[in-house]
């Protein structure tokens, strides 16, 4: 899932010389991660959809005057993450059920019977998730599903690497916990549920 970050500095480069195409290609590349970190903070698709596209609106309007020499990812992520506080200090009054994340997947009533357990597993994986710390969840998501190393996680959420790890270890301890009993209910074999 990790691409060279040399690329993406590049592609901020051709962005700088007014290249469409690059924004575009960027834009492509990082939406889905971003848009599921806005939603961490701000429970909202639309508005984290319109938090992301803030961003790269903003990159691009400021694409002269912006100094990007490395990191590009940890850039956006870092953008995403104030762009996400700004609204959510619009609508105060709504803050306090940050926590619910709508369920936005879709299932499929007609797969095989393996595709409804693995959406079954996945439902588990998810819902497992949603039962993390915020901070831990968030620390978890960056890492194993957006796939930032301890460095970028560092500077987008502004904390030590070693908080990193212990966030990852106590996910990974939770989520093993979780998944154990999950198992345990199903019958399912350990090779599906232990990562």
């Amino acid at each position: 899932m990790e691409e060279p970050s040399e690329d993406h500095i590049l592609l901020f480069r051709c962005i700088q010389r007014d290249d469409r195409a690059a924004l575009n290609t960027l834009f492509s590349h990082y939406y889905q991660g971003l848009c599921t970190f806005a939603i961490s903070f701000l429970n909202n698709i639309e508005e984290a959809e319109e938090c992301v596209a803030d961003v790269f609106i903003s990159l691009w309007k400021n694409r002269k005057s912006l100094s990007i020499k490395s990191n590009f990812r940890a850039y956006l992520y870092t953008a995403v993450k104030y762009s996400a506080f700004a609204c959510l200090r619009k609508r105060r009054p709504a803050f306090e059920d940050i926590d619910t994340i709508p369920d936005t997947m879709a299932e499929d009533p007609w797969g095989t019977e393996q595709v409804v357990l693995q959406s079954e597993l996945e439902r588990h994986v998810d819902q497992a998730i949603e039962t993390l710390p915020f901070r831990c969840r968030q620390v978890f998501r960056l890492s194993r599903v957006d796939g930032l190393s301890y460095k970028e996680i560092s500077e987008v959420l502004n904390i030590s690497e070693k908080t990193i790890e212990n966030h990852l270890a106590r996910a990974i301890q939770i989520l093993r916990k979780n998944l154990r009993m999950y198992r345990k209910d199903t019958g399912q074999p350990a090779a599906l549920t232990e990562a």
